[in-house]
């Protein structure tokens, strides 16, 4: 066991063979991290090799969660970390080698609360894919740094939380889908001193997405989902226009 992680990471999976090696691999390999951290996967009901690839690599903590749900395991790598700062990525997700480093850099604002990244599609994924990748990029950094609270959004793959988060609101509602989000509200009603920010130096690939045809209905359905947050507002044309002037901005300064 690590001495007192000043990170932990947290990652349920559920079936996930052909995409965890790689995630293991990413995570065992950061650079740049202040201090030690700690790996926790937890199983979340798998019938595949998945338990197996996690128990054969080295310096990863292997948990379980029968009750079915990414937030239910979440929740008990929550209970089991130990460190001040959580990050939470998915099985499924390759984390860039500094992203660790990324989140404590960030975070060192004391006035964060929630960190999300940047979410990039593999390089074989299709073009349609990574224009719509570089567009809800984009459309994230610009609701967050520009909108109103009830417009704010999350998302677990690619996300950091100050442990005291859980610690004085509870830990994330054990849904199907928008829990991310819901911590988020439910952090803007209680503290809304302290932020929620994007950071675009946090960065992982998401291994499971192709084409932009099925990425684009998972898409729709988080917005279908996170419609049932009370405080939730949807986006309207005019943000997600600016959100595409936005990325018209970047491209065009990078």
């Amino acid at each position: 066991m690590i001495d007192s992680p000043s990170i932990s990471v947290v990652v349920p999976f559920c079936n996930s063979e052909h995409h965890i090696g790689a995630c293991i691999e990413s995570l065992s390999n950061q650079q740049g991290v202040g201090g030690n951290y700690e790996l926790i996967f937890v199983n979340n009901r798998s019938t595949d090799d998945s338990v197996v690839i996690v128990e054969q690599a080295d310096g990863v903590e292997l948990l379980t969660e029968d009750t079915t749900g990414a937030y239910a395991a979440r929740n008990t790598g929550i209970r089991k970390a130990r460190a001040p700062l959580i990050a939470f990525t998915d099985s499924d997700c390759a984390a860039d080698r500094d992203w660790l480093r990324s989140i404590q850099a960030t975070m060192e604002d004391t006035t964060l609360a929630i960190l999300v990244g940047h979410v990039r599609f593999p390089s074989r994924a299709s073009l349609a894919l990574r224009i719509l990748g570089a567009y809800e990029n984009a459309k994230t950094e610009h609701v967050i740094q520009r909108c109103p609270p009830a417009q704010h959004f999350a998302y677990a793959n690619n996300m950091a939380v100050r442990t005291s988060v859980f610690d004085e609101l509870g830990l994330f509602q054990e849904w199907e889908r928008a829990a991310d989000t819901e911590l988020v509200h439910r952090q803007a009603s209680r503290r809304p001193d302290q932020r929620l920010a994007y950071a675009r130096s946090m960065k992982i690939t998401h291994l499971e997405f192709l084409s932009a045809r099925e990425r684009a209905k998972r898409l729709l359905l988080y917005s279908r989902t996170n419609a049932r947050i009370d405080s939730f507002q949807g986006l309207g044309l005019f943000t997600r226009f600016a959100a595409l002037r936005h990325l018209f901005r970047q491209h065009h300064t990078s």
